[in-house]
């Protein structure tokens, strides 16, 4: 089943059978792999937001509470975990908290 990825920036929400198919389907992919309970995956939420609109990435996010197997196939075993996929291929993957210009610089390295 073809994930429509939508044309406005906005944050793509993704579950297990999603995953591969749009980040294969997409130049840069910006997972991050987040639960509702924690307070600095709530604060990334407005960087998500921007950075969708206006970087080369497609943003999205995973529930790591409902789609356990995905997170530890993709080795995010704290939250928030952001993996940066490439042409299909995760590339880079960071812990923790991340600055709105750490993650535009990351994105920026692998944008062609």
């Amino acid at each position: 089943m073809a994930i429509e990825i939508p044309e406005t920036g906005s944050v793509i929400s993704l579950g297990d059978d999603d995953i591969e198919s749009v980040v294969g389907d997409t130049g840069l992919t910006l997972v991050e792999f987040f639960t509702e309970w924690c307070g600095t995956c709530q604060r990334m939420k407005p960087t998500l937001e921007t950075l969708a609109v206006d970087t080369d990435a497609t943003v999205v996010t995973v529930d790591i509470e409902s789609h356990l197997e995905t997170a530890i196939k993709f080795g995010a075993q704290s939250t928030p975990t952001f993996v940066l996929f490439a042409d299909g291929q995760p590339v880079k993957q960071l812990r923790g908290g991340q600055t709105e210009q750490s993650l535009r610089e990351l994105i920026a390295t692998y944008s062609d």
